[in-house]
């Protein structure tokens, strides 16, 4: 687990923000006169909730208007386009969907901003930077991420944001600081990976087999571990696959490098270890 040239401070706009499509209607909320922005956001908060998207929205930017910093309206507008966004199977939701996610960050920009500091608020900057292609925003929300919550997952997502710049140093650096930290993670393969993957790339392609080969041998005692019940988790459970799927990436790369570098004995051996890890392409 464990700066963007685009993130724009936008101010909303009174009332011109719809989170529904075209097709939905506003219900007319009561009149907003001397009305205070608790008010406002409680009865968006609800309204929210009946999935009354328009008419919460209207609210919502009211609340704004009167303080453009206010935390909980801010958190509901931001999980309002995030529900938004991530709706399936409708029709109507899947013309919008972008421009769901592109509101919901800018609504989570502006709640970290004003001092949210959560978890669940760097998992969704995360996440939608990622949706959106944005692999700077991805990189200074990771790193933020990683420093507020050192975990294994957190230095998982900050190799990968490395890796989206093309930052393969650091990709090294801090998967190298992961498989120290969090030697049983269940994302200890995905750490050797990536920073086999960063070896590659920077032509250390020894210290990358070397690098692909520990990390198989990591994910296997750890899979002996699950298998034995020592740690954890089921034979065929999330964790275990995620470490199987680990391996093979790693077996494979592997196998080109043997194969480039004309070692057959080598490859012989992936091969059957591949063989033997279900893998037969």
């Amino acid at each position: 687990m464990k700066g963007s040239p685009w993130l724009v401070w936008l101010v909303f706009p009174l009332l011109s923000v719809s989170c529904g499509t075209p097709s939905e209607s506003i219900r007319d909320a009561a009149p907003a006169v001397n009305r205070g922005k608790a008010e406002l956001q409680a009865e968006g908060h609800s309204l929210s909730l009946r999935r009354e998207w328009d008419s919460a929205c209207v609210l919502l930017e009211r609340a704004l208007a009167i303080d453009s910093a206010y935390a909980p309206a801010l958190q509901d507008l931001a999980e309002l386009y995030y529900d938004r966004a991530t709706e399936s199977g409708t029709q109507a939701n899947g013309p919008h969907q972008e421009r769901y996610r592109a509101e919901a960050f800018r609504a989570y920009v502006r709640l970290e901003a004003a001092g949210s500091h959560d978890a669940d608020t760097y998992e969704r900057l995360c996440e939608l930077s990622v949706a959106q292609k944005d692999s700077q925003s991805f990189l200074r929300y990771a790193i933020r991420y990683a420093e507020l919550y050192p975990y294994d997952r957190q230095y998982y997502n900050l190799g990968l944001a490395y890796f989206g710049v093309c930052d393969f140093q650091n990709v090294i650096r801090c998967q190298k600081e992961a498989v120290a930290r969090f030697p049983e993670s269940d994302y200890v393969g995905s750490y050797y990976r990536q920073m086999a993957r960063a070896y590659l790339k920077v032509d250390r392609d020894q210290t990358a087999e070397r690098t692909l080969t520990g990390g198989v041998e990591a994910v296997n005692r750890k899979l002996e571990k699950i298998k034995q019940g020592g740690e954890k988790g089921e034979p065929n459970g999330v964790s275990a696959s995620r470490l199987k799927e680990d391996r093979i990436a790693m077996l494979q790369m592997l196998r080109t490098l043997h194969i480039r570098y004309r070692a057959p004995e080598k490859q012989e051996q992936v091969e059957r270890q591949l063989k033997a890890a279900g893998y037969s392409r």
